[in-house]
């Protein structure tokens, strides 16, 4: 018995979204604030008994912001169950009862918020009414508070949450005054109350381990520490002899402390003060014993880990002597044991195991080898974490991913509708560097080590932001092969932009008309032409129809157009760290300097591929690139096509960056000044386009990249 969906509506970040999950190991990916707390929260409250009581009471704060008005929406968590076995629990979840002589073996099983039944008929009378006024709705909705809400839970909906109008059928249609009566509920749809609850919880075991942002104070907590825990389970196997031998050893002890002559005579003292203060009559009788517990339970409230860092570190301390990496590891290991603990003598129809950010504060490699380990028979495991070292090891059909947008988070799984031999090939390639895509709000896929390099440092010296800041991921790729991953960006699966920048590579040198009369460089430059037309032709039809990848060419090869683009200049700055000969210099300079493009675009591509490699040409080249560089507008253009979920405030940054660097610090702050005398509100990027005008060049590459993500924004609109 496994979890294999969770639809989540009106809740926290989650307008109306559904989770996939697979038997074993599964993650939940995403952004700060996206939600991934909140989706273990939800699977809480139907799972884990360890809630208190009042927990399925929520707040106005849970309904998600995206509702107009809370009052009188549902909040509706609901979990579908495959692989029901036939415990009795497992049995009142079933869709079909038949499900233990062979049939599918599905069920569910969903927390619904609602407001409490009389208004529920308040709202379903005044849809009888022929008049259906709005504004009796209104004062109906106005005297709803969340005291008049209640969390009940139900059994067997059939209910497809992912449709509005399954929506509206069980909770009401509210431009159209339509409500259900609540006499009258659609069993079939939203499923039988749950009147043996305890039978279910019953059969299920949760174990939530939370993300820790106190290690120290979670381990020296002594009710709720997982040490005291394990302690209390080892204590039922201590023999009844033992147990009466460790008691009386302790009584003993008891014993001989409190006859200690310093003791005893302190206990005297007390006694002749009470007496000479308070008077024979009124001054109690006191002693002073020890009450060291004779209990084992309480005994073992004294014992304490001793820890130390590593194998090789033979000196044990207090847990506050340790890293706090250290003390991360000692608790998830504690918390696992715990869990293990309880699978034996617990025989449940399931196990869940629910992890939230495993990964705070330990080392890379102890995180991929934590997540590779993380293996309990018959238990599924649900964990959260930002780590793409726990990402990349993870299966893709096994992740869900968690898109923050206002008001809400869309969530995505990425294996959707991709078959086992393309998700195989993601995995292979997802390694902890290139799994910074599936965490992105926009991705660049780069053929080679050169736009690796270069086209990060061109963005951040030309416009004063990092790709990183601005969320997004640059992968290389290795290759011309896009198609693996960007499979990834579609309707189906993740939903953010993803731009690929490869070369067309159309030669620079003129060529023959006729094939045969092609020398050597020819006869290369057209072999390359072809295969790029062809690569080009495949792209393009690629792309067609998907809305979430584009394809943006470099019309020869990467370096060729970056120094065509009025960048000869930072090419020639590279040649004293490339040659050590001055005649090699000079030769190569005189090229560069060149009113020729053949000769310039030549004899930068042959110091990329034939002096130093392109990997080291483009670190080379990227310390001399300066605000004063030109970025080739097929690369501004793939940029603001990754870049559309970006707004006012970034450019305002942006372009007071150029204003500074470009024109000087005077002219910023004219322009500053200027800036901050038009109200927040009324700023957009036509006013700072107005406002800069008179002091960028018209053909700023800070314009045309603007100018490209406004066309991008219209079309999206339209």
């Amino acid at each position: 018995m496994h979890i294999s969906k969770l639809h989540i509506l009106n809740f926290r970040n989650f307008r109306n979204q559904k989770f996939i999950f697979q038997p074993g190991v599964n993650t939940l990916i995403g952004e700060n604030g996206s939600g991934k707390s909140n989706v273990l929260f939800a699977l809480r409250l139907l799972l884990d008994n360890n809630l208190p009581i009042n927990a399925s009471k929520l707040l106005e704060t849970d309904f998600n912001r995206g509702i107009r008005r809370w009052q009188g929406h549902w909040i509706i968590i609901s979990i579908d169950f495959d692989n029901l076995d036939t415990s009795e629990g497992a049995s009142l979840l079933a869709h079909n009862l038949e499900h233990i002589e062979g049939s599918v073996s599905t069920g569910t099983y969903t927390f619904y918020f609602r407001p409490n039944k009389k208004y529920r008929k308040k709202l379903y009378d005044l849809t009888m009414d022929e008049h259906k006024d709005p504004n009796k709705l209104d004062a109906i909705l106005n005297e709803i508070t969340i005291n008049d809400y209640e969390g009940v839970f139900y059994l067997r909906a059939k209910a497809n949450f992912s449709e509005e109008s399954v929506y509206k059928e069980i909770v009401g249609d509210f431009e159209n005054i339509i409500f259900p009566n609540p006499e009258d509920e659609k069993k079939d749809i939203q499923g039988y109350p749950a009147a043996n609850l305890f039978l279910v919880r019953s059969e299920i075991s949760c174990t939530y381990i939370k993300a820790l942002r106190d290690v120290m104070s979670e381990l020296r907590k002594n009710k709720q520490s997982p040490l005291l825990s394990l302690l209390r389970g080892s204590a039922k196997n201590i023999l009844v002899d033992d147990s009466k031998n460790i008691s009386d050893k302790v009584t003993d002890l008891n014993k001989t402390i409190s006859g200690l002559p310093e003791i005893m005579q302190l206990a005297e003292r007390v006694r002749n003060t009470l007496n000479s203060t308070i008077g024979f009559t009124y001054a109690p009788n006191v002693s002073i014993q020890s009450e060291l517990p004779e209990d084992i339970n309480k005994l073992f409230q004294a014992l304490t880990l001793w820890v130390g860092d590593g194998e090789n570190d033979n000196h044990l301390g207090k847990l506050d002597d340790l890293s706090l990496g250290g003390a991360n590891l000692i608790y998830i290991t504690l918390k696992l044991l715990e869990y293990e603990y309880k699978q034996p003598t617990e025989e449940k129809a399931a196990h869940f195991l629910l992890i939230e950010e495993p990964e705070a504060h330990i080392h890379t490699h102890i995180q991929k080898t934590l997540f590779d380990n993380y293996r309990f028979q018959n238990t599924q495991v649900i964990t959260t974490t930002h780590s793409t070292h726990i990402s990349s090891a993870n299966k893709i059909h096994s992740v869900n991913i968690l898109c923050k947008e206002p008001n809400e988070t869309l969530v995505s799984q990425p294996s959707n509708g991709l078959t086992p031999e393309e998700c195989l090939r993601i995995e292979r390639y997802l390694d902890a560097t290139r799994s910074t895509l599936l965490f992105a709000k926009g991705v660049i896929l780069v053929e080679g080590d050169a736009e690796l390099v270069l086209i990060p440092t061109l963005f951040k010296k030309v416009f004063g932001l990092s790709l990183d800041e601005i969320g997004v991921s640059i992968i290389n790729m290795n290759s011309t092969v896009f198609e693996h991953i960007s499979n990834l960006f579609h309707d189906d699966r993740i939903r953010r932009n993803c731009a690929i920048i490869t070369d067309h590579d159309q030669s620079l040198i003129p060529l023959p008309i006729e094939k045969s009369k092609d020398n050597d460089q020819e006869r290369k430059a057209r072999n390359s032409a072809e295969k790029g037309q062809e690569r080009k032709d495949k792209l393009d039809a690629y792309c067609v129809g998907n809305r979430w990848v584009e394809a943006f060419y470099a019309k020869h090869t990467f370096e060729i157009d970056f120094v065509l683009n009025n960048n000869d200049i930072e090419v020639r700055r590279t040649l004293n760290k490339i040659y050590k000969q001055k005649k090699a210099i000079e030769g190569s300079k005189n090229l560069l300097k060149s009113k020729n493009p053949i000769d310039v675009g030549v004899e930068t591509l042959r110091l990329a591929d034939s002096v130093v490699g392109k990997g080291w040409f483009a670190l080379i080249l990227a310390e001399e690139i300066t605000y004063q560089s030109y970025i080739p507008k097929y690369i501004l253009d793939a940029i603001a096509f990754a870049t559309g979920h970006i707004g006012y405030k970034h450019f305002e940054k942006m372009i007071k960056y150029r204003i500074e660097n470009e024109i000087g610090r005077e002219e910023y702050e004219k322009f500053k000044e200027k800036l901050e005398a038009i109200p927040l509100g009324d700023r957009d990027l036509e006013l700072l386009k107005s406002l800069s005008n008179d002091i960028l060049e018209s053909d700023d590459d800070l314009y045309l990249f603007m100018e490209k993500y406004e066309e991008n924004q219209k079309c999206l609109k339209d």
